[in-house]
């Protein structure tokens, strides 16, 4: 789960609902500069998918050694390795270049946020992504993609769109460079700026139109210390549910009206 802070509690985001932020950014992106996925279902539907091997894992909630809800970046390092494995294996039941994109995906993870990337792991996923590309190469649909740089774009949407879903999630303010965004004139890096009231400004413009809300659900959790695991899924079984919109504009579009509370409906 993620823990978007709100008041004396924290707003706990399933990955699946972070995974849907995703999907919507997905389902917007691109526009003259930024160059759209294709094939397009398959696209979305590793976007979608890119967490999936969070399903089941997320209930009952654990505790941190502090006594806090485990977020997805407390999990123990020995656990990533099952959870990114599930995730290609469960995309794989959709179509064989949705499980290569998640596992090109779930790859870049274990490299960059492992304190140890797990070399087995990488391995593993790395012939499994040979196999997948002997076998999609045969077909002209795809091998065109490897051909042309297409499929470069496609790890990128996937790539990018789970990073700006986390940076929404977890309720960061400031600006962070998100490197590689594909353009038509070349590659870039995307600027995400906190405006104010949920609302972030994206330069350059890599979605359809000018403005785009995104959103998600979410159940509210006492920021507290709880003393056990029973004690925080009592907790989690009467939370109410919360929703939260995120608000993205392109550079020169007017913010919008600050809402009473904020991004919640």
């Amino acid at each position: 789960m993620i823990l978007h802070p709100s008041g004396d509690g924290w707003i706990a985001l399933r990955q699946s609902a972070h995974a849907l932020m995703s999907f919507q950014l997905a389902d917007h992106w691109g526009n003259r500069t930024t160059p759209r996925p294709a094939p397009r279902a398959e696209v979305l539907s590793a976007v979608l998918l890119h967490d999936a091997g969070w399903d089941g894992r997320e209930e009952p909630p654990r505790l941190t050694p502090a006594g806090a809800p485990m977020a997805f970046d407390s999990l123990p390092e020995g656990e990533h390795e099952e959870v990114w494995t599930a995730c290609v294996d469960r995309a794989a039941t959709r179509g064989r270049y949705v499980a290569y994109l998640v596992s090109h995906h779930v790859s870049h993870l274990a490299r960059t946020y492992s304190s140890s990337p797990p070399g087995g792991f990488l391995a593993r996923e790395e012939a499994r992504r040979a196999a997948l590309v002997a076998s999609l190469a045969r077909q002209p649909r795809y091998a065109d993609l490897f051909r042309t740089g297409g499929d470069e774009r496609n790890r990128a949407i996937v790539r990018l769109t789970d990073a700006l879903a986390v940076f929404l999630s977890v309720g960061a303010r400031g600006r962070i460079t998100l490197p590689g965004l594909p353009q038509r004139a070349g590659d870039t890096d995307l600027e995400i700026t906190y405006v104010g009231a949920y609302t972030y400004r994206l330069r350059p413009w890599p979605l359809a139109g000018r403005r785009l809300t995104v959103h998600a659900e979410g159940v509210m959790l006492p920021q507290r210390v709880f003393s056990s695991e029973a004690q925080l899924l009592e907790a989690w079984h009467t939370a109410p549910v919360v929703p939260l919109s995120w608000t993205l504009l392109a550079p020169g579009t007017p913010a919008p009206p600050v809402r009473a509370g904020g991004a919640k409906e």
